[in-house]
């Protein structure tokens, strides 16, 4: 940290005060931007300057030391590399891609190996003590202009190895800034003048263009002939054509920037300091991005944009950051105004309001505004809304989990609510009707609802009950609406509602979209994306989609945009499918957060797509530059053979070590997704194409000879391919590696072998009885390592029939047992008695929770199950949070209250989250009698399961099953 006098720090703090005032009062736009930061491996956090060499590395100086970051980690450059100065002041790239360093006391460049060496100042001029600002300045290979309070010098490189400074003659006392122009000029700031040397003549520019006084530190040539200038308390534009200077102050009067930088972004907008926030001149005006921003309160000292457009700069005492998503993402949070982080839903109206809906309420951004308003009903009481629709007549209709709906009068801001079971979704279908999903029902009402209508119930023989729980709901392009219900799918098209087959898909989905092919898209709880190609209303064709491309299994929201693209929201963040190419995006690429929220997807009117998510609301603003890329060619950093380094062409004498190949991607967008492709080509290689994402390449027992080593950057989808870089090396033989030496060697080999034979035979007879005792106790060995075999088999049994986390039969295991048992109860004619059990509400659990603590809720209810049923008795895992338990010999009245002790047991479960317990319950369905089959028993039991969830959970039904044998059956249906 620098240190200043006490006067000094006295007028920065009430400069800084100022300044934060200035800002404080400046129209600031509320969106919430994505700012990452760097400080592992930083050895100190302030940074002075930011720079990207020609091959990617990004440089690092801070006041103590320099570091190099390859997209993964930050490696410090110190005395071993010939760099023992510690503060560095600035960094430069001359025309040749050498890097420039100057510290406090010195000006280093690097050599081709990476080492530093000094460049030895004039005699009689003293060490090089450079300035802050833009202090170099290259127009030429090979020589550069630099300014320190010793004067200014041209640097030029006399040999590969070797740097020279020669003292030149430049109009003024004191040089500041400097910076060659497009016609080879050189502007420098000259006093409190702005001077231009060019053709062995020199003017001033103060007087004729009315400047201000200034020392201009920064200068900064644009695309379109301007030059920028930045001083400490002044900012200007020059045209370099009319030399019409423009004023373009930051309109905070009486600031002083202690670090006046400039840079430009890739869209040529010129970006520099105010105090702790950034400026963007942009559309003839200045954009501030503050604390409001997304931005830390720290004064920012260094800025720079990198050749992928990223903003980088480094604020005192906290680091490097970076700008993610800028110019593409933006956010809004409960600090911006939302009444929740947890965002469930959006929807755009017909008076361009945005509708938020979260955790805690349903709020709106008015049209051309950013800041959150929250909507009341009549009531005045907030009302949470997981779900959004906007119906054919503007209205907009909000439903949440307690069951409340409500139809929103856009023009009023009125509204008119109903009371129906838990709602999970609504949909319209285009034909002035509202479809309501709960979990007890689908219901239905006109658009325009008059006073006595309220959501009728849809029935239809389709439905396999009419009070089945209902998931998502989707409109495709052809104006049929899709559900997805705990039976599976259906679909309402001309001829009503229909029933769809699945076939052996094994499909169960919670969240479905239908894309313009008419391809259904679906997921469920623990299942893979499927892409379900339908016919006839029945499935003929299942594709699954896992990791990679996409980023976990867990999906909990699907979208079809309007340009037919697939959006997937996810656990770990947000994935699209363009229909060719797969690409994600996480907090790294600006999304506000990684986990993605239930049916939190919405397209806006302008294409750009809205995602809400448990930390806030993510805008993607330009969806159409998520399209194919080309990645960076990967960069080569180190090759080691053995303990020996490599150099690209270098040949090298043979060993028995390892090559090692240490690469960078060079990348810091989208790092999610890369990976390499590479091969080496020689000697006993098959010179084949090989994909991983280690970025360290080991080969072993490398014969002589010529090798070339391949690589090029992909993306996880395997299409979008980098430029193929290249390592060429060659491997001498030793002496003995020869081949005329080989073969003389080969003869020689087999005299000496013939002769070993012959003495061999004699001693054959003598081992022979050795052998017979070896024989003997090799037996004794082998018989031990096949217990050995069989306790591993023993444990490789039990991993393939016990559940990982429970402990409990897995599926397939406990199905076998239930088949077993059938058999059994129909041979000896015993009655069979099973229990199917559904934890109630678990997604909730992991949602409030987190997955842990779901975990040690599964885990908990197992051990209550093992610990209370008999010896005889199975337990198993029979799906995510399902369980079944098999009583042998059970009687109906039996089954039913050992399902009962259970639930007790279960509700009365101490499982906590720190000092918060966790509330536990299940539904039980029981399934008692003779049956004729194991698919028989499980239709019944889940029967009764789904009953009781129908019956508002937690709670025990029972079925009999009637049986041929039995002359007189018992009660059909049960509930405890």
């Amino acid at each position: 940290m620098r240190k200043p006098n006490t006067i000094n720090r006295l007028l920065v703090t009430m400069l800084s005060t100022m300044a934060l005032l200035a800002v404080a009062i400046s129209p600031v736009a509320a969106q919430r931007y994505s700012f990452r930061s760097y400080v592992q491996g930083l050895g100190n956090l302030n940074v002075i300057s930011i720079i990207q060499d020609p091959t990617g590395y990004l440089w690092v100086g801070t006041q103590n030391g320099l570091f190099r970051y390859d997209g993964t980690q930050l490696q410090e450059f110190g005395p071993a590399q010939g760099l023992p100065e510690r503060m560095i002041q600035a960094l430069h790239v001359a025309a040749d891609g050498t890097l420039l360093v100057a510290t406090a006391n010195g000006i280093y460049f690097q050599l081709p190996a990476g080492q530093f060496v000094e460049i030895t100042p004039p005699a009689g001029k003293g060490p090089f003590q450079p300035l802050l600002g833009s202090i170099f300045a290259s127009v030429k290979k090979g020589e550069t202009i630099t300014v320190t309070r010793n004067g200014a010098f041209r640097l030029v490189q006399s040999s590969r190895v070797t740097w020279v400074a020669q003292p030149i003659a430049l109009s003024g006392e004191r040089i500041y800034g400097v910076v060659y122009t497009p016609d080879g000029a050189l502007w420098y700031g000259c006093d409190k003048d702005l001077c231009r040397t060019a053709g062995g003549k020199t003017d001033r520019f103060a007087a004729s263009l009315h400047l201000p006084e200034e020392k201009w530190a920064s200068l900064l040539v644009t695309q379109e002939g301007k030059l920028w200038m930045r001083g400490a308390s002044h900012i200007g534009e020059l045209d370099l054509k009319t030399l019409k200077y423009e004023s373009r102050e930051l309109d905070n009067s009486g600031h002083v920037e202690m670090y006046p930088v400039l840079a430009m972004d890739a869209q040529g907008r010129i970006l520099t300091i105010e105090g702790a926030s950034l400026a963007l001149w942009e559309k003839g005006a200045w954009r501030r991005v503050t604390e409001r921003n997304g931005l830390g309160s720290y004064e920012i000292e260094s800025l720079y944009v990198d050749r992928e457009g990223s903003v980088w700069f480094g604020e005192v005492g906290h680091g490097l950051k970076r700008w993610v998503g800028q110019d593409h993402w933006e956010a809004y949070t409960k600090t911006d105004g939302l009444s929740s982080d947890l965002v469930w839903s959006t929807q755009r109206d017909r008076k361009g309001r945005l509708w938020v809906g979260s955790e805690f309420g349903l709020d709106y951004i008015p049209s051309g505004k950013q800041t959150p308003v929250q909507w009341r009903p009549s009531n005045g009481q907030a009302m949470s809304a997981s779900t959004l629709a906007l119906a054919s007549d503007g209205s907009i209709w909000a439903g949440n989990l307690s069951g409340e709906v409500v139809r929103i009068d856009v023009n009023t801001l009125t509204s008119r609510a109903w009371k129906l079971p838990s709602i999970t979704y609504i949909s319209t279908d285009g034909r002035g009707r509202i479809f309501i999903a709960t979990n007890s029902g689908l219901y239905s009402l006109n658009e325009k609802p008059g006073e006595q209508e309220k959501p009728e119930l849809v029935q239809s023989s389709e439905f396999k009950k009419p009070q089945e729980q209902f998931y998502d709901l989707c409109l495709d392009g052809r104006g049929r609406l899709w559900a997805a219900t705990e039976q599976g799918l259906v679909v309402l098209d001309d001829g009503g509602w229909r029933a769809i087959n699945m076939g052996n898909s094994g499909a169960r989905p919670d969240v479905i979209a239908v894309d313009p092919s008419g391809a259904v898209w679906a997921s469920g709880s623990s299942q893979d994306l499927m892409r379900l190609h339908i016919e006839g209303y029945q499935v003929v064709d299942a594709k699954h989609v896992g990791r990679p491309p996409l980023l976990s299994q867990q999906v909990v929201a699907l979208m079809v945009d309007r340009r037919g693209w697939l959006w997937v929201g996810q656990d770990q963040g947000l994935s699209m499918f363009d229909g060719y190419t797969w690409r994600s995006y996480t907090e790294d690429d600006g999304l506000i957060w990684n986990d993605t929220d239930s049916f939190a997807l919405t397209e806006d009117t302008d294409g750009s797509i809205w995602i809400g998510t448990s930390g806030g609301l993510s805008h993607l603003l330009t969806p159409a530059d998520a399209a194919q890329h080309t990645p960076q060619a990967p960069a080569f950093t180190k090759v080691m053979y053995g303990s020996e380094l490599l150099s690209n062409g270098a040949a090298i004498n043979w060993n028995s070590n390892a090559l090692e190949i240490s690469m960078a991607l060079l990348s810091f967008k989208n790092m999610q997704e890369a990976g390499i492709r590479y091969r080496l080509i020689g000697p006993g290689q098959t010179g084949d194409w090989e994909e991983t994402r280690d970025l360290l390449i080991h080969y072993r027992n490398l014969q002589p000879g010529s090798y070339r080593f391949e690589v090029a950057q992909v993306d996880q989808t395997g299409r979008s391919v980098s430029p193929v870089v290249a390592f060429a090396f060659r491997i001498l033989p030793r002496w003995w590696q020869l081949t005329w030496l080989r073969v003389g060697f080969g003869l020689l080999v087999l005299v000496i072998v013939f002769w070993l034979w012959r003495k061999r035979i004699g001693l054959l007879l003598r081992q022979k009885k050795q052998l017979e005792e070896a024989v003997q106790m090799r037996t004794v060995a082998l018989e031990k390592e096949k217990g050995e075999l069989v306790r591993t088999k023993d444990q490789l049994r039990h991993f393939a029939e016990h559940d990982d986390l429970t402990g409990l039969w897995n599926h397939r295991i406990i199905v076998d047992r239930l088949r077993i048992e059938v058999d059994r109860s129909r041979r000896e004619g015993l009655p069979l008695s099973i229990i199917l059990v559904d934890l109630d509400f678990f997604k909730r659990i992991n949602d409030t929770f987190g997955h842990p603590a779901g975990d040690e809720v599964l885990k908990e209810a197992s051990s209550i199950f093992q610990h209370m049923v008999r010896s005889y008795d199975w337990v198993g895992r029979y799906g995510g949070e399902e369980f079944l338990l098999i009583l042998p010999g059970s009687t109906f009245a039996h089954a039913r209250q050992r399902a009962e002790e259970l639930r007790q047991a279960l509700e009365s479960a101490d499982v906590r989250d720190g000092e918060k317990r966790i509330p536990i319950t299940a539904s039980f369905g029981v399934a008692c009698g003779y049956p004729r089959s194991h698919e028989e028993l499980i239709r019944r039991a889940d029967e009764a399961l789904y009953d009781a969830k129908d019956k508002g959970r937690n709670c025990v039904v029972a079925i009999e099953i009637e049986s041929q044998r039995r002359p007189h059956a018992v009660g059909e249906s049960r509930q405890l």
